[in-house]
């Protein structure tokens, strides 16, 4: 296992759960401090719309003449409720529904890894860390990954526009992009300022060959073997009454990695092959017994 996952891909059951927060009112923006221009003194400025996610691929998007956008369009069955007709790639990012009496949907295409998403609340705004983890194949060899960053109108339109330099990634170090925002919201009392801050890693791993799950005893004994091959992973495991902890060991053609796991820990994953390029995670829920 290539580390104890802490933070996992938390997308699908905070869309589940319906993960709310209060209608942001109608207020005046002002202009983005990052993009600051000069103008009218007389004349209210733009504010260009707040950074939502990214929509990351593996060939730069290419527009038609006239346009600087891609739109979005709303799909149903999906890993995420965006897509982005004709364009190949995984979305990752906090969007406003306005189903209902509206909420605030964090969206993750599979493949995206090791997932999280924080919420500061500050004296004057909230801050919003989005960070993940893109898995290639060893054997992919360097490649250049865009991360094109996505916002939302006031309107609730989702749009991105094209990353025109991509991010060349190693397969000997970790390579990392960011992308942060902030936007000004002007209020009578104190202006509020919000933050999006985005971070995607990318890391080249060997190809599993196969996953082997211990349970031990508190004497640190196996009293239960399972053998998984690659890219296959129980839904769900429900250990012995006896098991004390499970211990996980993956093998690759350079190394074995290994971890553990106790009965504070609801699950457990491993990484498996989704396409000849990205590595994704399967996710083993543990049922441990009372």
């Amino acid at each position: 296992m290539y580390k104890k996952i802490i933070a996992m891909c938390l997308c699908l059951g905070l869309m589940l759960t319906g993960c709310q927060l209060a209608q942001p009112e109608e207020t005046q923006t002002t202009q983005d401090d990052t993009q600051m221009t000069q103008g009218d003194a007389s004349e209210s400025p733009v504010q260009p719309d707040p950074l939502a996610g990214v929509y990351l691929t593996l060939e730069p998007i290419i527009l038609e003449d006239g346009t600087d956008r891609l739109q979005a369009k709303k799909v149903s069955g999906e890993d995420t409720r965006f897509a982005f007709p004709g364009v190949e790639g995984l979305l990752l990012g906090s969007f406003w529904i306005s189903e209902g009496e509206g909420f605030w949907s964090m969206e993750c295409s599979r493949g995206m890894s090791d997932v999280s998403y924080k919420y500061d609340t500050l004296e004057n705004g909230q801050v919003l860390t989005i960070e993940a983890t893109l898995y290639l194949t060893k054997e992919a060899g360097p490649q250049v990954c865009y991360l094109n960053p996505v916002y939302q109108g006031p309107d609730g339109a989702v749009y991105l526009k094209p990353d025109d330099s991509g991010t060349a990634t190693s397969t000997e170090v970790i390579a990392s992009e960011n992308l942060t925002s902030t936007t000004t919201i002007e209020q009578q009392e104190a202006d509020v300022v919000n933050t999006t801050d985005i971070t995607v890693n990318f890391i080249h791993v060997d190809l599993s060959q196969g996953l082997t799950v211990l349970e031990m005893d508190e004497n640190h004994q196996i009293l239960k073997t399972h053998t998984l091959t690659p890219g296959e992973l129980l839904e769900s495991l429900e250990p012995l009454e006896e098991t004390a902890y499970i211990l996980t060991e993956e093998q690759t053609a350079s190394d074995t990695h290994r971890a553990l796991y106790q009965k504070e820990d609801t699950y457990f994953t491993a990484l498996y092959r989704m396409d000849d390029m990205i590595c994704a995670q399967a996710q083993c829920n543990l049922e441990w017994q009372e």
